[in-house]
């Protein structure tokens, strides 16, 4: 019998080509320390080996194959995650996943909320990872490509709501009690605490449950985020407003429900706006993936058969009849029509097709019929590269973003290093009271709290980039500027064939030199 703490896997391998592979397999996997046994099927092309996975990873037994000259084949699948909200989120999803056993890699892309993972099926299934992502405090929508647009599209609209109306409570009672707060009343101020205790609890709960919710799935995975801050931050103000209403240590002059109360909502607000920008920009490639045809008229044996595009292969002679729209890349062999070609070159006359002329997948056939010869099917047509350009596109970051992301990391660490060093100098060096020293404290933690470096910038990078996808400008930030000016470097010389004899020369389109607008001018 297996020892309990051995662990049996069986990988996919490509490359055997003979018996003889099988042995060499076997003796590459031997020479692991804790493999404790290999045993290869050359018939189905698939190795089972015991090791310990406690000291033998599965990336050791992939770089030893593929070291001997074959290679692992593993699943992919890409699923569909809700409730990521910055950078801290994604390294919190993929460390969870990573920490499957069976799991390769695992990469989240922030604007599409989508999280492509490379497992092995013999030790890792699907509902392991929506056990696992549920578990970080995140939410597993489904498997991308098995979930309708409407139950994705109805999710993220509850959740839109949940998040709204969050604020809105919080909005509608922190503004009253901070006007209690400051306007004369016939009570005394020991009772007006009470009152505020008894108003403000149920309300701080309601608003605030996520944020504390996503500090505690934070901190179970050993990860510090802004929900941590936003949750120590509102959590010590309304702490401390709770032991001023009862005279513990602090008193009645530290009331900060309505701050409480108010930060809360306004994170809800933020994450509101967020998710909503995300949404908008997901649109662009929601409309985008609407352009491809769902279904294709083949002509296969004489016969024409109307079957799902994924069936489609290279070679294919698909029927494109008028106001359909082409599924895919190819040559004309058959018929002549003009077809409408503006989605892919912008220009919104027609162009007339005949025999022998290149089509492309998503065009619009106009009014004749059209007996195309399949080139490019699949992810490999013109539109589906644009499509995953978008995807890379909305993944993509900034410089400003990625030192943002860079800072948060130092930021929260250090803003709690600073609130201790606060309590501990005032209290146990300066002797100044513990009361005093809980102030500095709480002050810290309060003033950090609605970071602006994690929620604004990334919020102000997606609305940007919603509304260049809407203009139909997509924003690419593949590295600093002087890598950009590289690229399109590169980009004049390789069109330079089609071109004159010349040369590319900066200019400014302003009356004023600006050294942030430049040009590329062509000079015969």
């Amino acid at each position: 019998m297996m020892d309990a703490e051995k662990k049996r896997a069986e990988l996919k391998i490509s490359g055997m080509s003979s018996a003889t592979c099988a042995l060499n397999i076997e003796e590459a996997l031997a020479k692991l320390k804790d493999v404790t046994g290999a045993q290869v099927n050359f018939g189905t092309d698939s190795c089972w080996v015991e090791y310990d996975p406690a000291k033998v990873k599965l990336t050791d037994l992939e770089r030893a194959l593929c070291d001997a000259g074959y290679e692992v084949v593993n699943h992919e699948v890409t699923v569909k995650v809700g409730g990521i909200m910055c950078a801290t989120c994604i390294k919190t999803i993929e460390a969870s996943l990573k920490e499957l056993r069976g799991v390769v890699s695992a990469s989240v892309n922030l604007a599409t909320e989508k999280a492509s993972v490379i497992y092995n099926p013999s030790l890792t299934t699907i509902d392991e990872m929506k056990k696992t992502i549920e578990g970080a405090g995140y939410q597993y929508l489904g498997i991308a490509g098995e979930v309708s647009g409407e139950t994705e599209k109805r999710v993220r609209d509850r959740d839109l709501h949940d998040k709204f109306l969050r604020f809105m409570v919080g909005f509608a009672v922190s503004t009253p009690l901070m006007a209690a707060m400051r306007v004369p009343l016939p009570i005394t101020t020991q009772t007006l605490a009470y009152i505020m205790l008894v108003i403000a609890t149920p309300v701080f709960v309601y608003v605030a449950s996520p944020i504390f919710r996503a500090a505690r799935m934070a901190l179970s995975n050993r990860t510090l985020n802004m929900d941590v801050m936003y949750a120590m931050g509102t959590g010590m103000s309304f702490v401390a407003s709770v032991l001023g209403t009862f005279g513990m240590i602090l008193t009645t002059e530290f009331m900060f429900y309505d701050t409480a109360i108010m930060l809360a909502a306004f994170l809800m607000l933020g994450r509101y706006l967020e998710a909503r920008a995300k949404r908008r920009t997901s649109d662009a490639i929601t409309k985008f993936s609407g352009l491809m045809p769902k279904r294709a008229t083949v002509v296969r044996d004489g016969i024409e058969e109307e079957h799902p595009i994924e069936d489609v292969i290279v070679d294919d002679i698909v029927i494109v009849k008028p106001g359909g729209k082409i599924p895919v890349d190819g040559d004309v062999v058959a018929g002549a029509s003009y077809v409408d070609e503006s989605m892919i070159t912008g220009e919104p006359v027609p162009v007339r097709k005949g025999r022998g002329s290149n089509v492309v997948a998503g065009t619009i056939n106009q009014d004749g019929v059209l007996s195309v010869k399949a080139k490019e099917v699949g992810r490999e047509t013109v539109l589906a590269q644009i499509i995953q350009l978008v995807e890379e596109v909305q993944g993509s970051k900034p410089q400003v973003q990625r030192i943002a992301d860079l800072a948060v990391t130092y930021f929260i660490p250090t803003v709690l290093g600073i609130a201790a060093l606060a309590f501990i100098v005032w209290y146990f060096i300066l002797g100044v009271g513990l009361r005093f020293a809980l102030t500095a404290l709480i002050s810290v933690l309060v003033i950090a709290c609605p970071c602006a470096l994690g929620l604004a910038t990334p919020t102000a990078v997606t609305v940007g980039v919603e509304r260049g996808a809407e203009l139909g400008i997509l924003m690419w930030c593949p590295g600093t500027q002087k890598r950009r000016w590289s690229d399109l470097k590169g980009m004049a010389k390789q069109q330079s064939s089609s071109l004159p004899a010349g040369r590319w020369r900066e200019f400014s389109p302003s009356p004023i030199p600006l050294r942030r607008r430049r040009r590329l001018q062509w000079l015969p």
